[in-house]
């Protein structure tokens, strides 16, 4: 009701989706909700031995129960039946009283108009000052019925996968992008109470649970398109009513499987790394236990510290809500993760600056791919017919694709290894001084030398991994496919990277020595003929040394007396609005204060509205651009993900310049493909 009250788009989400879709259409959902409830036993219920069908034209009569009906869910005993039809009642008769009441007074003989009606309900809907549409994972009750889509599933996991991947990439191939992600992650009292060893293990551990998560959703979606492939090939016998194909009914248990096991796992992973985080360590005593392992540490509440959960929601609702997400998702009495999700939601929302800043960007991107593996474990759950549930040892002994191969593999590499690779890391690379000044051979010099740490760690991280796979049933094309997403360094488009980095940096110096020889000598009067390519500012006397000059002035200078060889576009430009077309220039900069400017997250969207994109919440700090408008050579629809900051919603310089690479790759994005609109 809070919800109703506070944002009027719930409850006109909430009139359109109840009535504009049968009723049969929300049972699966509906029912779903009296789970924990029922668990509990909170109901006083009639007992009947009948059943109640729960699908199609015949949805709420009576019949027998048999066996099959029952345990494809087409037929639901009477008692939570009874729940379900008369919570689906109540409802309707609710929402009719509340329309009512808007309608007093109105003129009913005046003829209607609708239109501004029909484009809410047709855009979807989004919160109060909000600009992306809200997720249907965490708004289901306000959104359409939930509907099974093995091409919706197949499109989660593969948005995340690309994600992840280009994620990786960023890390082995961009030295400022690594140097941000290590200093996000070694925030907080946690960090600086352990010796170096220990924190580089630990950062070695985190970095290559990415690796991990990489590898998962790849597998992810390959178990989602073995589920497509018997999807298609029986399709015309999946009907409601009538048993599942054995051979999909198989697919579908093991993807179902699959994605239970992995929220298991995401939420244990979430539950080992909140206690570090810096908006929860204070609550927790850390004493560190190198005689057992150098990452190894205990860990014990501190004394006042509420334990019992409702004493926990009291004092503090954000942690209470954050332990119930690492609860596994069976265990009937636990709240469901989506509700946990749809309560953070509303609790953020409503928070001051220092408590949103609790969840920093590591905890909401965890909590994000989180959000996504129970999404697509609760649209296979809601599928009807219900597929028979499968034993993990069973399908362990029976499937040999590769997720089940994958899964199935550990220790990759020992604590030994983690702390050798983390340490140095540290050392050579995240606190090594940056290159700063003019760029000259020095500058050039320090940026190879950070560059080569970074490439040795990852160098030593597949090495090591690599022995895991060798030692596995992995066969050799297998493994390199596993293998290619930690071996950015090795591919040519990074060596080509590198090589146009350093032959700008090159030219840039050989431009500004030509520069300066060229002014010297007009200033003694010379009568050469020589003159600056371009036009050079008026410089005032300066008492510090030349190589201190702003970075802005070094690339003025730079880029005035660069002359570069243009050939005509073929590729038609594309006229944009200005808050779209200034977007993009700071995207793909070209000069020092472009490149140094963030831009707000709001604005953000809304010019990623203008280019043609709808923007929706896809669960934790998760947004998923989904294109509508084509570009020159390139069909419209593809969706790329991108996570809102938080808790200061402003894309910093170095994001920026990575989401328009991404841009770039997979939608075709480049500074001269867009113009200002007159």
């Amino acid at each position: 009701m809070e919800v109703l009250v506070m944002n009027p788009a719930v409850l006109f989400a909430l009139l359109h989706n109840r009535t504009a879709y049968p009723l049969q259409d929300w049972a699966t959902f509906d029912g779903r909700q009296l789970i924990l409830s029922w668990a509990c036993a909170h109901f006083d219920v009639q007992f009947s031995g009948k059943c109640v069908i729960m699908y199609g034209p015949k949805y709420g009569e009576l019949v027998d129960w048999q066996a099959g009906p029952a345990h494809r869910a087409d037929i639901i005993g009477f008692p939570k039946a009874s729940l379900i039809l008369e919570a689906q009642a109540y409802l309707m008769c609710a929402l009719r009283k509340t329309v009512d009441k808007i309608l007093e007074g109105v003129d009913l003989d005046k003829p209607a108009t609708t239109e501004k009606w029909k484009l809410m309900t047709k855009l979807a809907f989004r919160h109060t000052n909000e600009v992306e549409l809200w997720s249907p994972y965490t708004n289901q009750a306000f959104s359409a019925p939930p509907v099974f889509s093995i091409d919706y599933l197949i499109s989660i996991a593969r948005t995340r996968l690309h994600a992840m991947g280009d994620h990786l990439w960023f890390l082995q191939t961009e030295p400022a992008y690594m140097r941000r992600y290590i200093r996000a992650l070694c925030q907080g009292e946690f960090y600086k109470t352990m010796k170096k060893d220990a924190a580089g293990a630990i950062l070695t551990t985190e970095l290559f649970d990415d690796v991990l998560t990489y590898w998962h959703w790849s597998w992810i979606e390959s178990e989602c398109i073995h589920v497509k492939s018997a999807h298609d090939r029986f399709r015309d016998s999946i009907l409601p009513g009538a048993p599942l194909p054995r051979v999909y009914d198989s697919a579908l248990g093991a993807l179902e499987l699959f994605l239970v096991n992995e929220v298991i796992r995401r939420a244990t992973r979430f539950g080992i790394i909140m206690p570090q985080r810096p908006g929860f360590s204070h609550k927790w005593n850390f004493r560190w236990r190198p005689d057992v392992g150098p990452t190894c540490f205990k860990l014990d509440r501190k004394v006042g510290a509420p334990v019992d959960q409702k004493k926990l929601f009291d004092a503090d609702p954000l942690e209470w809500c954050l332990s119930q997400m690492q609860a596994e998702p069976d265990k009937q009495t636990n709240y469901d993760h989506a509700i946990m999700f749809a309560f953070l939601e509303y609790h953020l929302a409503g928070s001051d600056p220092k408590e949103k800043a609790r969840v920093d960007e590591v905890l909401y991107q965890k909590l994000s791919d989180l959000a996504a593996c129970h999404e697509m474990l609760v649209s296979v759950r809601l599928h009807r017919p219900q597929n028979i549930a499968r034993e993990l040892d069973e399908v362990e002994r029976t499937e040999k694709r590769v997720a089940w191969r994958g899964r199935q593999m550990e220790g990759y590499f020992t604590q030994d290894d983690c702390s050798t690779l983390g340490s140095a890391l540290l050392r050579d690379f995240y606190e090594a001084p940056l290159p700063s000044g003019q760029k000259n051979t020095t500058w050039l010099s320090r940026s190879q030398t950070i560059r080569t740490a970074l490439e040795v760690f990852w160098n030593g991280l597949r090495k090591t991994v690599k022995q895991t796979f060798e030692l596995s049933n992995f066969g050799t094309e297998e493994t390199q496919t596993c293998l290619a997403v930690i071996s950015g360094n090795f591919t040519q488009e990074y060596k080509d990277i590198v090589q146009a980095e350093r032959q700008q940096i090159l030219r840039s110096m050989e431009s500004t020595r030509i520069t300066t020889a060229s002014l010297e000598q007009k200033e003694w009067g010379s009568n050469s003929t020589a003159q600056p390519a371009a036009p050079v500012p008026k410089s005032k006397n300066k008492t510090r040394p030349a190589e201190q000059t702003s970075a802005t002035e070094e690339l003025y200078h730079a880029v005035a007396d660069m002359v570069v060889d243009t050939e005509p576009e073929e590729t038609p430009k594309l006229t944009v609005t200005k808050r779209a077309y200034d977007m993009v220039r700071l995207m793909f900069s070209d000069t020092a204060e472009e490149a140094a400017k963030s831009i707000e997250w709001d604005t953000f969207v809304h010019a990623m509205l203008d280019m043609g994109f709808t923007a929706r919440n896809g669960g934790g700090s998760a947004v998923v651009f989904e294109n509508g408008a084509p570009i020159e050579g390139r069909a419209a629809g593809g969706k790329i993900i991108f996570h809102k900051p938080h808790p200061v919603a402003k894309i910093d310089p170095v994001m920026l310049h990575a989401m328009g690479k991404r841009m770039a790759k997979w939608f075709g994005w480049q500074r001269g493909l867009f113009e200002l609109a007159s």
